[in-house]
C-alpha cells in the first residue's frame, strides 16, 4: 500500500496501512470538497464523524471499511465537505488528497492553513485503540515531515472555541480539534482521548487562550537567536523558527520530537 501524499511525495508511516489517493476507486475527495492550497499548512485538525457522544475507546482492532464509507459519503454530499485523511476503526488510513497542495473543506475559517484527519466512529460512537494508535502515528509523521510543532491545547476543554482561532488561528500552530475553532461542534469532536494519546506520545500542551504557547516560544526563540539564528522573537514557531531548530538537530525542526541521536 501507499503512504501519505505530502507535496507530491509518498511518506510511509511504519506500522500503519495507508491507501493513497486513487489507489482505490473510492480513495479521493470530490473536486467540490476543496481547492488548491496557496500556503503551507501549519495546523492539523482532528475530527470524529459523529462527535456528539462521549469518548468510548474499545480495545484492539475494530471492523474495517469506515474509511471507504466516509469517503463515499463525502463524494455524494451536496454540502461539499471532507478531510484529507480518514482513519477507520481497523486502524487503516485513507489519504484522499495531497496534504500540502490541496485545501480540504473541513474546518471553516481554518481550512487554508490546516490538514484534516477524520476518525470514523462505529455504532454508538465507538472508537478503537487501533485507530487512536494510527491517528497518533500519522500526526507525528506529518509534524516531522512538515515542521508543524507537536503541541495541543491543554485540557480540560472549556466548552468554547479557542479565542485565537476566531480568525482561523493566524497565531496558532499545532494539533487541534474541530471543537477548537467553531461553536457548531462540541467537546466530543474529537473528544479528549486522542489528545491524551498525543500527550503520551510527547506532544506539548499549552493554555492557548492565556497565550502560554507564545511565552514559551518567545523564550525558545531568544535562545535560538543567542545561538546565531536570525529570527523574529514573536512567539509563533513558523518556518524560520522550525528551520533554526532543524539546524540545531531537532527532528523535522519540531521541538517536542527532540534531537536526533548520534
Amino acid at each position: 500500500m501507499g503512504g501519505l501524499l505530502i507535496a507530491k511525495m509518498i511518506v510511509d508511516v511504519p506500522g500503519v496501512t495507508i491507501i493513497g489517493p486513487h489507489e482505490a476507486t473510492w480513495a479521493h475527495l470530490d473536486p467540490g470538497d476543496g481547492q488548491p492550497r496557496t500556503n503551507a499548512p501549519t495546523q492539523i485538525f482532528i475530527h470524529r464523524t459523529i462527535g456528539d457522544v462521549p469518548d468510548k475507546i474499545l480495545p484492539g482492532v475494530g471492523p474495517p471499511g469506515g474509511d471507504e464509507r466516509t469517503a463515499e459519503y463525502w463524494q455524494k454530499d451536496s454540502k461539499h465537505s471532507g478531510a484529507h485523511i480518514v482513519v477507520s476503526a481497523s486502524g487503516r488510513v485513507a489519504c484522499l488528497a495531497d496534504l500540502v497542495l490541496w485545501e480540504a473543506y473541513h474546518a471553516t475559517v481554518s481550512n487554508q492553513r490546516s490538514i484534516g484527519i477524520e476518525m470514523h466512529e462505529e455504532a454508538g460512537g465507538a472508537l478503537y485503540q487501533a485507530q487512536i494508535d494510527s491517528t497518533v502515528a500519522i500526526v507525528l509523521a506529518i509534524c516531522e515531515t512538515l515542521g508543524i510543532q507537536l503541541q495541543v491545547p491543554r485540557l480540560p476543554y472549556t466548552g468554547h472555541p479557542l479565542k485565537r482561532m476566531l480568525d482561523g488561528g493566524s497565531t496558532v500552530i499545532g494539533v487541534l480539534g474541530h471543537r477548537d475553532n467553531t461553536e457548531q461542534r462540541g467537546r466530543w469532536d474529537p473528544g479528549d482521548s486522542i489528545f491524551a494519546a498525543l500527550r503520551g506520545a510527547g506532544a506539548e500542551a499549552w493554555d492557548i487562550n492565556a497565550g502560554e504557547d507564545i511565552l514559551i516560544w518567545k523564550a525558545r526563540q531568544v535562545a535560538l537567536v543567542a545561538q546565531g539564528h536570525p529570527l523574529t522573537v514573536d512567539g509563533i514557531p513558523g518556518h524560520v523558527t522550525t528551520t533554526a531548530l532543524l539546524a540545531e538537530g531537532y527532528r523535522g525542526g519540531v521541538f517536542a520530537l527532540g534531537k536526533h541521536k548520534d
